[in-house]
């Protein structure tokens, strides 16, 4: 699967403008660039409206790139980022989740130990392979500036700041740009269905 079909894949199943099923006015997830991430307000604390509350939405997808990371201390539970997708400049907070990353280190370990019985190794492996994929997107660590990433989260609005708080993450890696480019065509056309819809 390619880079822009596996994006796709995505925008299908999490940022299509299917609403949600509670509400026939809310959308689950929204692609948005950080200007417009910027204008977002809370109408309750599970749901956000932008365009001047002509959209409602309760999560968000944006790509941007990594221009600054200040790494947490004990205190701090997050990792804070500044992320860049030229349109403006925005925090992102992404939780370590260190309860989650040990408790995949312990299933880690005891697939190491089942695999030296040398039963059901098939299995076995792919469950490993399973774990440290899950064991990369639970790592933040990772990030580093100069990385582009996608982010699916929320706004996250703090005495009168706003920034992202990621739910999940991924970082792109593609050096031909086929993800970032897969993604600023789902939004161009996300953003084209929206002005569309607002006109009625």
């Amino acid at each position: 699967m390619s880079g822009s079909d596996c994006l796709d894949v995505q925008f299908s199943a999490k940022c299509s403008l299917k609403t949600s099923d509670s509400d026939n006015k809310h959308l689950e997830c929204v692609p948005l660039l950080l200007m417009d991430v910027k204008h977002c307000s809370a109408s309750s604390p599970t749901l956000f409206e932008a365009f001047d509350a002509k959209v409602f939405f309760r999560t968000i997808m944006v790509h941007a790139r990594i221009v600054g990371k200040m790494v947490p201390t004990k205190n701090n539970g997050h990792y804070k980022f500044e992320i860049d997708d030229n349109t403006s400049i925005l925090p992102l907070f992404i939780p370590k989740k260190e309860a989650d990353i040990l408790e995949l280190q312990r299933l880690r370990n005891e697939v190491f130990i089942r695999k030296s019985i040398k039963e059901n190794t098939d299995i076995l492996t792919a469950l490993e392979k399973l774990l440290n994929k899950t064991r990369k997107q639970l790592d933040p660590s990772r990030i580093a500036v100069g990385n582009k990433v996608f982010v699916f989260g929320r706004p996250n609005l703090f005495r009168g700041q706003v920034g992202v708080f990621g739910f999940s993450w991924d970082i792109d890696t593609g050096c031909d740009r086929t993800m970032e480019l897969a993604f600023k065509d789902e939004i161009i056309d996300w953003y084209m269905k929206i002005y569309k819809t607002s006109k009625r």
